[in-house]
C-alpha cells in the first residue's frame, strides 16, 4: 500500500459538536482545481446523501468467523470465534462516498482536496463518480460534518454496524455480493487495476454496493485483536483508546479471498490519505 509523503500541520476548528481535527498539506506539488461551492451544491449533497440512505432494522447476529463442521473460513484469532451482538436501528449510506462529493465537503471548508498530488491529478480512478480514497480522519470529519449541517446523527460505522449491514442483518454470508458468492465480471470486478464507481455491480439483498471488494472500508472503531472476548453485546462501539484503525471488505488489488466481511484489516495512520481505502456513513437514528 503506497503512503503519501506529506507535510501536514493540524487545525482544529470549534462548533456546538466538539472539535474538529483537520490536516493540512503542504506538498507544493501539482494539484487538482479548485472548485467554487455554493450553498445549492451542499443541498444537493445532503439531498444525495439521504436518498442513498438504507434503512437497517436492529436485531441479533453473530459478529465474527461462523465455525461450519468444525472449520473456520479465515486464518487469525481475532474475529474467532463468532459472537452473538444486538443493535438497534439505524441507516446506512449504500454507496461508497465519492471524490465528487468528497471535493465538495473539502472546498466547502477551505480544506486541500484528498489525494491532491501530481501522482493522482487526471488518473481515471479520480473522476467525481468514483469512490473517494482517503484518511481516516477524512472519512470520519466528512460524516461528522454532514451530523454538523444537518443536525442529525451522522457517523463513521462501528465495525459491528459495517458487518451487520454487510451481512444484510446478520446473513451466515462471508461476502456481500447479491447471492453470497463471488462470481468475477458478474457481480464483482475481474481483474480490475483501480476502483470502481461504487454501483457498478449487483448490491447485497438489503440494497448496499461494493461491501466486498472495489475499496477497503474505514470504521470508527480502534483495532484491538482481543476485543471480540470482552466487547459490550449491545451495540458495541470498538475500544477506547488503540494504535490502529479497523478496515473492512477488501479491495481490488487483492484475491477476491480476501474481499470477504468478516476479515479484520487494520491501518496505523489515521492521518495518512489511501487511494485504496474509502467509507461509507451511518445515521444512528430510528
Amino acid at each position: 500500500m503506497q503512503a503519501r509523503s506529506w507535510l501536514a500541520i493540524a487545525i482544529v476548528t470549534i462548533s456546538a459538536g466538539g472539535a474538529t481535527l483537520y490536516g493540512l498539506n503542504l506538498n507544493p506539488s501539482k494539484h487538482l482545481p479548485r472548485l467554487k461551492v455554493t450553498q445549492a451544491d451542499i443541498d444537493a449533497l445532503i439531498d444525495r446523501t439521504y436518498e442513498q440512505m438504507v434503512f437497517v432494522e436492529g436485531g441479533e447476529f453473530l459478529m465474527g468467523d461462523i465455525m461450519h463442521d468444525g472449520l473456520y473460513s479465515t486464518w487469525g484469532d481475532d474475529n474467532k470465534p463468532a459472537v452473538k451482538v444486538s443493535l438497534d436501528s439505524y441507516s446506512i449510506g449504500a454507496y461508497e462516498v465519492s471524490y465528487g462529493d468528497f471535493d465538495i465537503y473539502t472546498a466547502a471548508n477551505g480544506l486541500p482536496g484528498t489525494l491532491d498530488e501530481d501522482w493522482a491529478v487526471g488518473q481515471e480512478w479520480r473522476k467525481p463518480e468514483y469512490p473517494a480514497g482517503t484518511s481516516w480522519k477524512g472519512a470520519k470529519n466528512y460524516c461528522l460534518w454532514l451530523a454538523e449541517i444537518t443536525g442529525e446523527p451522522f457517523d463513521l460505522p462501528t465495525e459491528a454496524q459495517w458487518e451487520y449491514a454487510a451481512r444484510s442483518r446478520g446473513l451466515d454470508v462471508i461476502y456481500a455480493t447479491d447471492d453470497g458468492t463471488i462470481r468475477p465480471g458478474e457481480n464483482y470486478e475481474n481483474d480490475a487495476n483501480h476502483p470502481l464507481p461504487s454501483g457498478t455491480f449487483p448490491p447485497n439483498p438489503l440494497g448496499l454496493y461494493d461491501m466486498s471488494g472495489n475499496m477497503k472500508e474505514w470504521v470508527n472503531d480502534w483495532y484491538d485483536e482481543n476485543y471480540y472476548e470482552f466487547m459490550p453485546r449491545h451495540n458495541p462501539p470498538g475500544p477506547e483508546s488503540g494504535t490502529e484503525k479497523v478496515t473492512r471488505g477488501g479491495v481490488f488489488a487483492e484475491t477476491f479471498t480476501a474481499s470477504n466481511i468478516i476479515i479484520r484489516f487494520t491501518q496505523p495512520d489515521v492521518e495518512t490519505e489511501f487511494r485504496i481505502v474509502g467509507f461509507r456513513c451511518v445515521l444512528n437514528a430510528n
